[in-house]
Order: structure tokens, then C-alpha cells, then sequence
């Protein structure tokens, strides 16, 4: 058998033990003595029910105005009939003391003055509920405003991240492409490359981070698989040099990059060069990419790899990353400076 913990209400526990405090301290400051005549208390003596009941009803106007005037006719109705209902309930708590005076003192011991110092609890209840109910609306706002930014943002990492799989296989699927006309006896080893490519965009891009290591290794398997398509023909340098490879980052965030170097500086470059350095210092990770470019004027950009992985990184490293691209003197350089976990 199975224990459940229950949540204690502390809130609505301290709520209740707060007002009945306020409530019975008139009994706290006057006890009650044992009836000394049969009608007691005499008129004019001083009783604790009185306040005991004049306090039960300021907390009636409490709740009344939070729970009732504020939402139904303050939001819904506007101001004017707010002010309205306001100065109907202070003249109510009046006629409410004046009644409850005039039954424990009688007639002739109830003054006005008596009577009108009942507003001024009345007024300060009233804004003290006014001020709660304001600030907990605001409150319960933020909250409900920070739940639609969160659903937001993960809506649109959530499409991010789709779009990165399809943008990939479309460009690794026109290499295998290319490759089963010139080379097929490389086909089958590329594919086995694609397929081990595959099992961690599966299986490992979904989760919210992983392990640094888990991405170097998708990079080697890339890189491998770029090595098989394009043989000798280009110079590929990867170094990496991350002592603390257990460092936690979002998935598929890196080999955006690494593709785009692949992609716009092999085809149509006489001595294509590709160079992709990785190190790490403390919990800073530093990437950098670099190919060189046709002597030809290159076309603008139209692959979404790039475009998504910026969003990304602004989405999910606001103020964590460091992200420079230049292009100069034949060369397309990339730097990224990450702050991980």
C-alpha cells in the first residue's frame, strides 16, 4: 500500500486563521465575564460582540468587493457604477453599526458622530481589497502571459527543429544522388553513414539538450560522410579540443555550419578547403568555420539552414552566445562564441 502525500493549504489555512484573529480580538482585548444581573450586558456597558460583530461584517466587505464588485461591475460595467455600488455598501456598513449600537446601547447613547466613524474602516477595507484584487489580477496576468510566451517559444523551436531534418536530407540525398553516377561502389558505405546520421536526428534531437560529446560525434560522422562524397578533391581539417565534453547544448545546433561550409565551398572551387575548429574553455564553447569561396559572384543565400540555427541561438541563448559571420578576401568565416550549461 502506497502512501499519498497531501499539499497542506497554507494559503487558505493562513486566510482563515488571519480573519478570525481579526475578528475575535475584540474578545482578546475584553473577555467576556460571567453575567453578574439577568440583563446583562446593562445599556452602555461594554461589550466584545459588538466589535466582534462590526469586524465580521468589514471582512463580508471585503470578499463582497473582490469577489463581486470589482469583477462584475468595476471590469464589465465601468467606473461610474463601481463608485456607485462603493458608496451604496459604505452607507450599508453605516446602517449596519447604526442598528447594532442602538441594540446593545439604545437609542438615546447612539450618536451621529458614533455612527459616521464606522466609514472610516469601511473606506480603508475597501482599498486594501481594491489594491489585493488589482495586484493579484496583474499578478495572475504575468503568469498566464509567461505560460503563452513559453508554449510560443516552444512551438517555434519545435518547427525549427523540423525544418533543420528535411533541409539536411535534401542535401545529403543530392550527394548520394551525385555519387551513385560517379562512384557506385561508394553508395552503400555512404548510406550506412546516412543512416547512423539519421538514428541521432531521430532518436537524440528531440530531447531539450545533450551532451556536448553527442554532437562532436555527429560532426565526425558528417564530416566522414562528406569525406566519401567528395573523396581527395577537397581538403577537410577538423580539430577538436574540448576537455569537458559532458557540457549540455541544444541539438543540432552546431552542424548547421559545418553543412554550409560544405555546401557553398566545394562545388565550382578549383582547391576547395574546409576548416572546422572546436574548443572549449571553462563552460565557453568556440566554434569556427571556414571555406573558401569561388573566384565567381556568388548568388544570395536561399537555404534555411542558417536563417534557423540564428533564430535558434536567439531563442535559446539570448544573451549566451556570440555569433560573427564575414566574408572576405576569398574566404567565408564563422565564429561562434557559446555559454553552455
Amino acid at each position: 500500500m502506497t502512501a499519498v502525500a497531501l499539499r497542506f493549504p497554507w494559503r487558505i489555512f493562513l486566510a482563515v486563521s488571519g480573519w478570525a484573529m481579526f475578528i475575535l480580538l475584540p474578545l482578546l482585548v475584553n473577555p467576556i465575564e460571567p453575567p453578574s444581573k439577568p440583563f446583562w450586558p446593562p445599556p452602555g456597558a461594554i461589550s466584545p460582540w459588538k466589535p466582534i460583530l462590526f469586524n465580521g461584517i468589514i471582512v463580508g466587505l471585503f470578499y463582497i468587493n473582490t469577489l463581486w464588485l470589482i469583477p462584475r461591475i468595476l471590469e464589465q460595467r465601468g467606473l461610474k457604477p463601481y463608485m456607485l455600488a462603493v458608496v451604496g455598501c459604505v452607507f450599508l456598513v453605516m446602517a449596519l453599526f447604526f442598528g447594532i449600537q442602538a441594540t446593545t446601547m439604545g437609542m438615546r447613547f447612539v450618536t451621529f458622530r458614533m455612527v459616521f466613524i464606522s466609514i472610516v474602516p469601511s473606506v480603508l477595507i475597501l482599498s486594501i481589497s481594491t489594491t489585493y484584487k488589482v495586484l493579484s489580477d496583474y499578478h495572475q496576468r504575468q503568469q498566464r502571459q509567461k505560460e503563452l510566451e513559453n508554449e510560443q517559444l516552444r512551438a517555434e523551436l519545435s518547427f525549427l527543429r523540423s525544418q533543420i531534418s528535411p533541409h539536411f536530407l535534401f542535401n545529403v540525398l543530392n550527394s548520394i544522388v551525385s555519387l551513385a553516377r560517379l562512384r557506385p561502389k561508394d553508395v552503400e558505405p555512404v548510406t550506412i553513414q546516412l543512416a547512423g546520421l539519421l538514428r541521432y536526428m531521430l532518436y537524440e534531437s528531440d530531447n531539450v539538450t545533450v551532451r556536448v560529446e553527442q554532437e562532436i560525434d555527429y560532426m565526425h560522422n558528417f564530416i566522414r560522410l562528406e569525406r566519401l562524397r567528395s573523396g581527395t578533391k577537397v581538403q577537410i581539417d577538423f580539430t577538436v579540443d574540448v576537455p569537458d565534453q559532458t557540457l549540455l547544448i541544444e541539438p543540432m545546433l552546431l552542424i548547421p555550419f559545418v553543412e554550409n561550409a560544405f555546401k557553398h565551398g566545394v562545388g565550382g572551387i578549383a582547391n576547395p578547403v574546409v576548416q572546422i575548429g572546436l574548443r572549449s574553455v571553462g563552460t565557453s564553447l568556440y566554434l569556427h568555420v571556414r571555406n573558401r569561396l569561388s573566384d565567381k559572384p556568388a548568388a544570395p543565400p536561399s537555404g534555411i539552414g542558417l536563417r534557423n540555427v540564428t533564430r535558434r541561438l536567439n531563442l535559446l541563448y539570448p544573451d549566451k552566445h556570440d555569433l560573427r559571420i564575414e566574408q572576405a578576401e576569398g574566404w567565408y568565416d564563422v565564429q561562434l562564441t557559446l555559454l553552455l550549461r
